[in-house]
């Protein structure tokens, strides 16, 4: 036993030995970081990526030769051998095992100099944002970073090597020159501050000698050698309206165009101070401050609310494109020709020429504004006759390089007396009216707030695009409804609502699928269902039960017997012509609503085009929505298919190829795009196709037509308006 017990003994004393030996072996190998003293041998081959190997292939490279973990004095000398550059690069080291991350940035410049031909590696200085697993996130951009093991903190001022937005090396731990422009800083005191910047709140602790200068205002946050040596505080501003905003100028009024920075940070000051885009700017209706250095808009500063009470309206000429080759305008009043503040007079009946109006001048603005209330503006022909309607306000024009264009600006209440009678014939019943005067009001300050045409300086222009505006003479019945429902908008979950309304319906109203609003809770408001005497939902979503609607009818539709409730058309879609049409559509509607069109080759894979798909073979309806409106129609050709969604793509997709169509009084009509996307359709023994449907319009909200019969039947405007929209509530804003 004491034999047993020596020799497990013996035993026990050999395996210590073995595990302490393998301890202290496993000891032997460092694990190295980023260092200033040092650079490791696994971050040459990334930043030798930009010259002749791949990263890959250098790892290869250098994984042939046992040079350790860190670059030395032997593996310099083999990869100058390998670029081919030994004897144009000079290099002088304290360490030979240990080439220190100056010396190695010393050699790395060179090889840069001789080898990178294309300027392909760039040396940025950052302050780190936010690191990722496979992103950095700097105040000056976003950059790829595959640096495995970079210790890298919030605040901490690097220097790197950069390639096609990669970060492939690492020059400095400390950027001898960094910083953070146009930051909005919230708090500051002895101990340090909190700012905006990018979207987030953020803080930085430092000592200052004056935080109060500081507060409240836009600086620039300065590093050096890797610390924050100075808070830069920018001290020039000015202020006034905001009248048009591109990439690289913006235009205010008072000031003309001046220059803004690339990234041009918007500030919210008032109630939650918060970062802001320059889309949330209400152009002409806002305070705006504006901080400038060097001739220069850094950021901008919004220290109130935004007042709705003008609206600004870019007017496009026949072809529908913005810009005309020369712009004639006359008034039946005196009015100034303003250019800078600078105004000069023009008798009443005068026509005035842009051409003439610019001249040589450097400003591209210049605005017309009558003496009086009451004067109106006209759009005229080169013999001065008037081609337009008059326009209250004041009329602007802009002078680019494609042509001239015409902003007319006014208030909003005005604008509403020009766009209603433009919308809904005077005829119609006064609650009618008022309706349409509630549905405008509410759609104008949606789009107030979107910024569509701010590169134009405007909101809205005045087609269909948005509302129909002074195409037709201002009335004094359409004039009351607007004044009777001044300032009063719809509202939904406290946010004024995008009040969607169109001229005549199927019998039905839908909720938004037609655009696929119906996922977005914001959208609540818009309701599906009949539009007739007892309300109430249908399910038409399936082929039979929608075509059995159409063909019945619905007798107490309020809309029954109008001449859209029903129409019958006749498409042509084998001929070439009309492919070439549809061709044409899909590809330009596709470019507008990429997420609506999609196509598919014959193994059912998603492609980028049409290409070999070869001729038409048939059309059909793939889905409906409930209120029976056409979701999806599927096109299937021969080496192929397609998908179209939204109803404005099918009904200009099928309108290609109308050859006739039919309204319920018997009356024929000729349009390139079908009434609405509320039919059927169905293929004939000659190839071609019937369609059978009902109603005009986007079908999506308030049916006119069908405000019309309420209004008739003693409906009130409250009534009709909860009807069409649910769950909203009638607010007065001004």
């Amino acid at each position: 036993m004491k034999n047993k017990a020596k020799i497990i003994l013996i035993l026990l004393g050999i395996l210590g030995i073995i595990i302490l030996m393998a301890s202290r072996g496993g000891k032997r190998q460092e694990e190295y970081g980023y260092s200033e003293d040092y650079v490791q041998m696994k971050e040459i081959p990334a930043m030798l990526s930009f010259y002749y190997y791949t990263e890959k292939e250098w790892e290869e490279t250098f994984g042939g030769e046992d040079f350790g973990e860190l670059l030395n004095v032997r593996a310099l000398d083999f990869l100058l051998s390998k670029a081919g550059c030994e004897e144009y690069v000079s290099y002088e080291v304290e360490d030979k095992k240990q080439v220190s991350r100056a010396e190695w940035n010393a050699v790395y410049g060179q090889m840069l100099d001789l080898l990178d031909e294309q300027g392909e590696v760039e040396v940025k200085e950052e302050v780190v944002l936010h690191k990722g697993e496979e992103s950095i996130v700097c105040g000056m951009g976003t950059y790829q970073c595959g640096l495995e093991g970079l210790d890298a903190e919030p605040m901490d001022a690097l220097s790197f090597y950069v390639m096609d937005g990669s970060v492939i090396g690492l020059k400095s731990l400390t950027a001898e020159a960094a910083s953070l422009r146009n930051v909005y800083v919230k708090e500051a005191d002895q101990e340090g501050l909190s700012f905006l910047f990018q979207g987030e709140e953020r803080t930085l602790l430092l000592s200052m000698e004056d935080p109060g200068k500081a507060k409240g205002r836009v600086c620039d946050l300065l590093w050096e050698k890797g610390e924050v040596s100075k808070v830069q505080v920018k001290e020039d501003a000015i202020q006034g309206n905001l009248i048009a905003v591109n990439e690289e100028t913006i235009e205010i009024e008072g000031y003309g165009e001046i220059r803004r920075s690339e990234d041009l940070p918007v500030y919210k000051t008032y109630g939650t101070v918060e970062q802001k885009d320059v889309t949330d700017i209400v152009i002409a209706n806002m305070k705006v401050k504006y901080v400038t250095a060097e001739d220069r808009v850094e950021a901008i500063l919004l220290a109130e609310p935004a007042q709705i009470g003008r609206i600004r309206v870019l007017l496009l000429p026949e072809d529908g494109k913005p810009y005309r080759e020369e712009v004639y305008v006359s008034s039946d009043a005196p009015f100034q020709v303003v250019k800078k503040k600078k105004g000069k007079k023009q008798p009443a009946g005068s026509l005035v020429r842009a051409g003439e109006l610019f001249g040589s001048s450097k400003t591209n603005t210049v605005q017309l504004k009558t003496k009086g209330q009451d004067g109106l503006f006209y759009l005229c022909d080169a013999s001065g006759k008037r081609i337009s309607n008059g326009y209250q306000g004041i009329l602007e024009l802009h002078r680019y390089q494609e042509g001239f264009t015409v902003v007319n600006e006014l208030p909003i209440e005005q604008y509403l007396c020009a766009v209603v009678p433009s919308e809904m014939p005077a005829s119609y019943p006064s609650e009618a009216l008022k309706v349409q005067a509630v549905c405008a009001r509410s759609y104008a300050y949606i789009q107030l707030e979107h910024g569509d045409y701010a590169a134009f300086g405007a909101h809205v222009d005045d087609t269909t695009n948005y509302q129909v505006y002074n195409k037709q003479e201002r009335n004094e019945k359409t004039t009351a409804a607007v004044l009777d429902t001044a300032g009063m908008a719809l509202s939904y979950q406290g946010e004024v609502v995008e009040a969607y309304y169109f001229s005549t319906s199927a019998g039905v109203t839908g909720n938004g699928d037609a655009w696929g609003l119906d996922q977005d809770p914001k959208y609540g408001y818009l309701r599906g269902g009949r539009i007739a005497e007892g309300a109430g939902e249908a399910d038409l979503s399936r082929e039979k039960a929608f075509a059995e609607y159409i063909a019945k009818g619905d007798s107490a539709a309020y809309e029954n017997g109008l001449p859209f409730y029903r129409w019958k058309a006749v498409g042509d879609y084998a001929s070439k012509e009309a492919q070439k049409k549809m061709r044409d559509i899909l590809k330009e509607r596709e470019a507008k609503t990429p997420k609506s069109i999609s196509f598919f080759n014959q193994k059912k894979k998603e492609v980028a085009s049409m290409k070999k798909f070869g001729g038409l073979k048939g059309i059909r309806v793939k889905k409906r929505g409930i209120s029976g409106v056409i979701l999806t129609l599927l096109l299937e050709y021969e080496n192929g298919t397609v998908t179209v969604e939204n109803e404005y793509n099918i009904r200009a997709l099928l309108g290609a190829g109308v050859t006739g169509l039919t309204l319920l009084d018997g009356s024929e009509r000729e349009s390139a795009l079908l009434p609405s996307a509320y039919f059927s359709i169905e293929r004939l023994e000659d190839g071609t196709y019937a369609m059978a449907g009902g109603g005009y319009g986007h079908g999506i909200g308030m049916s006119q037509n069908g405000a019309k019969a309420m209004a008739e039947r003693g409906m009130s405007c409250e009534e009709i308006l909860n009807f069409f929209y649910q769950g909203i509530e009638i607010k007065t804003l001004m």
